[in-house]
């Protein structure tokens, strides 16, 4: 009679444990490691190819990474850089390339002394005769190019409509044309063309000048726009006053870090420190990148590297040891990697970061 209590006893136990594992699995199973995932990177310097250490811009098209740089354009392909200046290419109007963008199956390029196209076999020519501040294609047969005075659309002045306005950067989407500036904000053309300016600050003698924003609603932390991509159905507007990410309509998300601004103070005026109202890492946004499907938005600022995942800032110092937070100049995506270029320093590859947001995926 004991025996058949104590068989009893057990099964009645066993089926307690089975019934709990399957309620409270994680009570008894391994404990899920809350550690943020760790990456390593790589730097190319001039004993890994690169004729220069001095990148001026970055972009990524099919399974290649184009560097731009003032002694040429340099192109990656897994193994080698190939180098292509003003020597070996003929549509290169400079060595210095200004700006490139990949866009419609070609990399567009702009350089100290003109304008072309390359569609991985062939350079062709689209504007000579002055420097190209940023260009890109609007359609098969479309492209613009900003200058310092204006947009000139497939060479014609189609943008007169902006005014004389000294171009920064520009992006082809949803069938408009935006285009950046050097302190005159945003435009949008359209047939005409649409002004978009934050509020700001000017001096005029000794007094503070507030200047409204025009229209009233924007609020675009700066007018010197430095990078534009889109970005989850909106604009990414890199600015040396902070991030927006806006619809230029309603919708105005903005990102800053602490800063200096100018204030009127009994009479005279004084600059003073303002806290940021994020963990952007710093105000002044010189590049931006993201993700195949804008899981990550990547921003580069004067203070280092900057990863927005949805609304919330990543903590690159933990994600990234080691990573420089100074010097950075540009930035793009390929293939899971994230490619960084510098000032001084080379060119920095992340690898498999894409494995940030692989088990959101698996979800």
């Amino acid at each position: 009679m004991k025996g058949s209590i104590k068989v009893r006893i057990n099964k009645i136990v066993a089926l307690f444990s089975i019934c709990a594992l399957i309620v409270f699995p994680g009570c008894f199973g391994k404990k899920k490691d809350n550690k943020p995932k760790v990456f390593s990177f790589e730097t190319f310097h001039k004993d890994r190819g690169l004729p220069t250490e001095k990148i001026t811009c970055l972009a990524a098209l099919g399974d290649k990474i184009y560097a731009g740089s003032r002694k040429g354009l340099l192109i990656y392909d897994g193994v080698n850089w190939d180098i292509r200046n003003r020597k070996n290419t003929n549509s290169l109007g400079s060595d210095e390339i200004v700006s490139l963008q990949a866009l419609n199956k070609y990399l567009w390029i702009a350089t100290d002394n003109g304008a072309c196209h390359y569609n991985g076999i062939a350079f062709e020519s689209i504007y000579t005769g002055g420097r190209a501040r940023a260009v890109t294609g609007m359609s098969s047969n479309q492209h613009a190019v900003g200058t310092a005075f204006g947009v000139l659309v497939n060479g014609s002045n189609n943008g007169a409509s902006i005014g004389q306005h000294e171009i920064s950067t520009m992006l082809y989407d949803k069938g408009h044309l935006w285009i950046g500036t050097r302190n005159e904000g945003m435009f949008k053309l359209e047939g005409g063309a649409r002004q978009y300016k934050g509020a700001a600050k000017t001096i005029m003698g000794s007094s503070l000048i507030d200047v409204p924003a025009s229209p009233a609603n924007c609020k675009l932390p700066g007018n010197l726009i430095k990078a534009l991509v889109s970005y989850k159905g909106y604009i990414a507007v890199g600015t040396t006053g902070g991030l927006c990410i806006t619809d230029f309509a309603n919708h105005y998300d903005v990102y800053t870090a602490e800063h200096k601004e100018f204030f009127q103070r009994n009479g005279r005026i004084v600059e003073e420190t303002v806290s940021g109202n994020s963990k952007i890492p710093g105000n002044k946004v010189f590049a931006l990148a993201t993700t195949d499907n804008d899981e990550l938005l990547f921003v580069v600022t004067d203070l280092g590297l900057g990863i927005l995942k949805d609304k919330e800032w990543l903590d690159v110092e933990k994600i990234i040891p080691g990573l420089p937070t100074m010097g950075l100049s540009s930035v793009a995506w390929n293939e899971g990697n994230l490619w960084l270029g510098t000032e001084e320093d080379g060119i920095i590859k992340v690898n498999k970061l894409s494995d940030l947001y692989a088990d959101d995926e698996k979800k």
